[in-house]
């Protein structure tokens, strides 16, 4: 799920630092301090699995941005709820919840376009195959592939993640946050080491600044880790566009198929069509 780090010092985190004046309490209140930061951050710029992004509390991207540790990627160890992306959140992902009538009321629509996604919807050119999901949840739309399903809420509701019916890779995710911070890469670097902590087999590929539209702060989050059996890549991408919009976008693939079609596709597909939404 994200990115967005609090924007003032808890009030907790006062209080235990002046009875920091009283030595006989010096451990415990560092430990309460650490806690609550712990905690402020997990909230702030997680992204969901994965970490990925969120940037939507989780969402770890926004400067935010995601979420989940990871983003399914970040699950937990073995790619378990809790990991993320994608900035990743330790929470369990809940499921969208039903109407009375048992169906999803969660926002999204779908627009395959009457040439079935081989052209150009407003003017994309989406590859085949793929259509437009817009998401007013979490406030974004983007190209995916046909036949994506929202798996589940990442995060503290920070949100969606996306795989095919029936699961596996790629995987998407894509975390909303209403107040982001200023600084994607270092809210990535700040969550980092709880995700390196709830993963299984996690290894830090790079957290790197990069130039993307001309939003004010982007960060890409690459590692890999172990889900479910699967080594997998994951790219989780935090930006900023401005006060009450940040966001995470996460990718995961397997690590022997991260440079295939299928995946280097829906990478490009869904940084060229993301646009967010009020």
């Amino acid at each position: 799920r994200t990115l967005s780090a609090a924007s003032a010092v808890p009030a907790g985190v006062a209080r235990a630092a002046r009875m920091a004046r009283q030595p006989a309490g010096l451990a415990v209140v560092a430990v309460v301090v650490l806690a609550l930061l712990g905690t402020v951050l997990a909230v702030a710029f997680a992204g969901d699995d994965e970490p990925g992004g969120r940037a939507g509390s989780g969402t770890s991207a926004a400067p935010t941005a995601g979420q989940d540790s990871g983003g399914d990627g970040q699950d937990g160890k073995d790619g378990g709820p809790g990991a993320s992306s994608s900035g990743p959140s330790t929470e369990p992902s809940s499921e969208p919840s039903a109407d009375e009538d048992g169906e999803e009321d969660d926002g999204e629509k779908r627009e395959g376009g009457e040439d079935g996604g081989k052209g150009g919807q407003g003017g994309e050119g989406l590859p085949e195959g793929y259509e437009k999901v817009t998401d007013d949840r979490f406030h974004f739309s983007m190209a995916m592939p046909e036949g994506y399903e929202r798996a589940g809420i990442a995060g503290r509701n920070s949100g969606g993640k996306y795989a095919p019916r029936g699961g596996g890779y790629p995987k998407v995710q894509v975390d909303f946050n209403g107040s982001p911070g200023d600084s994607a890469a270092g809210a990535w670097r700040s969550l980092e080491p709880a995700v390196r902590g709830s993963s299984t087999g996690y290894s830090l590929v790079d957290i790197e600044p990069v130039k993307w539209r001309d939003y004010p702060t982007v960060a890409d989050w690459t590692f890999e880790r172990v889900e479910k059996g699967k080594r997998v890549r994951v790219l989780n991408r935090g930006f900023r566009i401005d006060a009450t919009h940040g966001y995470a976008i996460m990718i995961t693939c397997e690590v022997e198929k991260w440079d295939g079609e299928e995946c280097r596709t829906v990478r490009e597909t869904a940084f060229r069509t993301f646009r967010p939404r009020d």
